[in-house]
């Protein structure tokens, strides 16, 4: 591993003012890729202090050259089965990070010094972890963050990044499926794209104004039938999709339709021009919106239906 300090010379040098080039020259899947981590910087009073945080790890000092040799210690320590992590869990109120890596048909979380969880689904992964980290005391507080909460990890900048939305199956009697559906500008291809990780491999789509949410949903239901992880193609769901994505996407399917009423909760109906019906439910505790699909409007009311019940609503 090789590492390379940049100056950056464009937009943000005020707040990351180098880029800590990293050549992998190893033996692993990323041979020959160089990362470009982003060093930021805080002033502190008439001090200066530097910082990166690959997959959350921070490591900091006075001088850019000692973050870069101190990247040189942890990013190996990332390293498992011969890859970076492809999401890290995070215990926000404890402060703990926890790496997952994504291998065949498994993911699996490490803990340091101890287990590891692994699975063919993320959602058991995470349930997995939270039960031993509940039994150890690290989670089990009772703060509104004591939970894990998952994040993506940039593959150009080995940054933390925010999923843009879930794909999710919960359907009694059958394994549940939960992903995380990232945004990525791929720079390699000047394409923007939507991706997760499902069936044993990557899956993506172009972003293409929020349509690229469509395609990826339908890419990655096509992929757990074939899997025979998956009945029904719509039993898979946006779920937890950021309202400026939603409203990307509200736009192309134009005005309200329809409306279903259940348990005195009212939503909104939208029809795609490809005769798909999509119902909108806004969270309450966050800015974000649940999305039904089908190609009937009963369809759509039982899937809703479905999600409730479990739900207790």
């Amino acid at each position: 591993m090789k590492i390379t300090l940049e100056k950056n010379t464009g937009d943000g040098a005020t707040t990351v003012p180098y880029t800590a080039l990293t050549e992998i020259v190893t033996a692993t899947i990323d041979a020959g890729t160089t990362f470009k981590v982003p060093m930021h910087v805080e002033f502190l009073g008439q001090s200066k202090l530097y910082y990166a945080e690959p997959c959350g790890f921070r490591v900091e000092g006075d001088k850019p050259e000692l973050v870069a040799a101190k990247l040189g210690h942890l990013l190996p320590s990332l390293i498992s089965t011969a890859r970076f992590p492809s999401y890290v869990f995070v215990a926000r109120s404890a402060g703990y990070h926890f790496p997952v890596y994504t291998i065949g048909h498994e993911v699996f979380a490490t803990t340091p010094g101890g287990p590891q969880f692994r699975h063919v689904e993320l959602a058991k992964v995470r349930e997995y972890l939270t039960d031993y980290l509940n039994t150890i005391g690290i989670l089990g507080n009772g703060s509104q963050d004591d939970k894990l909460h998952v994040r993506g990890v940039d593959t150009t900048t080995l940054e933390m990044i925010r999923p843009l939305f879930y794909l999710k199956k919960r359907i009694e009697g059958q394994t549940d499926f939960w992903a995380p559906v990232f945004f990525s500008a791929e720079t390699k291809t000047n394409q923007a794209t939507v991706y997760t990780y499902a069936a044993s491999a990557r899956r993506a789509a172009p972003y293409d104004a929020a349509l690229g949410i469509l395609a990826l949903r339908d890419i990655v239901a096509a992929a757990l039938i074939d899997d025979k992880r998956l009945n029904a193609s719509y039993d898979l769901r946006i779920d937890r999709i950021f309202a400026e994505t939603w409203a990307e996407l509200q736009a192309y399917l134009g005005s309200e339709s329809a409306e279903i009423t259940i348990s005195s909760i009212t939503l909104p109906v939208y029809t795609a021009p490809d005769g798909l019906y999509i119902a909108a439910e806004k969270r309450v505790d966050e800015n974000r919106y649940n999305l039904y699909l089908g190609t009937t409007l009963e369809n759509v009311k039982t899937s809703i239906t479905r999600n409730f019940v479990r739900r207790g609503i």
